[in-house]
């Protein structure tokens, strides 16, 4: 078995984990980046097209600010506006010294002929990374984390798996930098399950939110891809084989700022199960709304979890609950992973945990699992959204893990992640921003500001979800 000793160990190689690892190798810290980057869990920031909001870093008014991260959730996380204003300008300015930018409109994107948002551009700041992080000492290594390494409550490092065979990372401290749990759903732009959220919640961590997620009003059904404006010029929206003109409409009209949200709400609610379908001279293909991010996560205060020692950024932390996500994410997974540097390097860089005491071999996931998870969350999504179906769903995921085999602790994490998404979808009766029952269509004021917080038993192999006011969410009290 392949045994590291580093200061910090990072989960996952996209702009999050890649940022953190960069500024961390930059100030002379040893770290290693772990990447799961094969075919079947890409990543999503290789596609991504690096588009920031220029507003974001250049008002200085807080009214201002607030009202371009407007949360109709009202669950936003109350560290991220303030952690835009302190950190964007320095991690902005630090991404200019490698990547040359552009301003379109309110955007800005990376220099290019074409002034628009370039797919893929992600990928190519992600390989710069890369180069530069082993140009200045750090590591990047291949492997799919089974487990983190947790003895009285605080990780010593984490458990991988590679084709090469296991390893161990041992650390002074873990940062989970995977993604968030959205590709768990149907219908979503990205495969990445979030199964580490899982592994972390059996590790006896906290998530809150996995309720909530952002998304995008347009998007290929099949494919399961966003539509952008390229795809759309000269299309024709269509509803059950009839122009879908109100939806043309307002796909047309409604600001930006706003778009996603309001035809979810005023369209997409009452015409779920209708199909619909854009055509494009010879294109023709199903569309309607699709999961994009994640607005729920890994429960934090400072980037700090409740197991100590491991820390979290990007899209698996609890943050991104706006009402409009274009030009916030990349934005928002510089500053946390900037501060997460801050706060890194401050920790003392002798005494590594050292004999981390390595766990049996694991196995890879089971291919099919993700899948199945997906189409039977389709059955209660939504419009078709019950009690009785969600705990169906919760008594098949806990069936299944039981009869896994200890091997096989990534398909167990991603079950977890499952029946926590259930039963914090189960506990808010209401309808709230993205967030859909048609048991309960309308928002309930009383459980404005209130989390869900999950956490998973051990001993009973069972999840619990309770509701938390915002200020004690992730501390592990209520």
């Amino acid at each position: 078995m392949n045994r590291i000793s580093t200061h910090t160990v990072v989960v996952g190689a996209g702009i999050a984990g890649s940022w953190l690892a960069y500024r961390l190798a930059q100030r002379g810290v040893p770290v290693v980046l772990l990447a799961a980057e094969d075919a079947d869990t890409p990543t999503v920031s290789r596609s991504a097209a690096a588009v920031f909001n220029r507003t974001l870093m250049e008002t200085t008014d807080a009214q201002e600010l607030a009202a371009l991260l407007a949360d109709e959730t009202q669950t936003q996380h109350p560290e991220l506006q303030p952690l835009i204003r302190d950190y964007l300008p320095r991690e902005f300015g630090a991404l200019t010294e490698l990547v040359e930018f552009q301003r379109i409109d309110t955007m800005v994107i990376p220099q290019h002929p074409v002034p628009f948002p370039r797919l893929g551009a992600g990928g190519e700041i992600l390989e710069l990374l890369h180069r530069q992080i082993r140009a200045l000492g750090g590591r990047l290594i291949v492997g799919r984390v089974t487990d983190l390494l947790v003895e009285e409550n605080t990780c010593r490092g984490v458990a991988y798996i590679r084709d090469a065979g296991n390893g161990v990372v041992e650390a002074r401290a873990v940062v989970i930098a995977t993604g968030g749990f959205s590709g768990l759903m149907p219908h979503a732009h990205t495969p990445n399950a979030g199964a580490m959220l899982g592994t972390f919640a059996a590790a006896g961590g906290h998530l809150t939110n996995l309720e909530f997620a952002q998304r995008h009003a347009l998007g290929d059904l099949t494919a399961e891809r966003v539509l952008y404006p390229p795809d759309l010029a000269g299309a024709r929206f269509y509803r059950n084989g009839e122009r879908a003109t109100w939806l043309e409409r307002a796909h047309a009209n409604i600001d930006e700022r706003y778009r996603d949200l309001q035809i979810f709400q005023q369209y997409w609610r009452h015409n779920l199960q209708v199909p619909h379908s854009l055509r494009r001279g010879e294109e023709n293909y199903a569309i309607g709304p699709i999961y994009g991010l994640s607005m729920g996560g890994i429960a934090h205060i400072g980037s700090a979890t409740d197991i100590d020692g491991v820390y979290v950024t990007g899209e698996a932390r609890h943050d991104i609950v706006a009402d409009s996500i274009i030009g916030r994410p990349w934005a928002i997974y510089l500053c946390t992973s900037g501060m997460l540097a801050d706060l890194l390097e401050s920790l003392p860089h002798n005494g590594y945990a050292g004999d981390v005491p390595a766990p049996d071999d694991r196995i890879a996931p089971e291919a099919t699992l993700h899948a199945t998870i997906r189409g039977r969350l389709t059955e209660f999504a939504d419009d078709r959204f019950s009690e009785p179906a969600a705990d169906a769903f919760v008594s098949w995921c806990r069936q299944r893990r039981h009869h896994l085999a200890e091997a096989q602790k990534s398909d167990a994490a991603l079950l977890i992640l499952a029946e926590a998404y259930a039963l914090s979808a189960r506990l808010r009766r209401e309808s709230r921003g993205y967030f859909y029952r048609a048991d309960h269509p309308t928002a309930d004021p009383a459980l404005a500001q209130l989390r869900t917080r999950a956490s998973y038993d051990g001993t009973t192999d069972t999840v619990s979800v309770e509701m938390v006011a915002q200020e004690t969410a992730g501390t592990g009290t209520s």
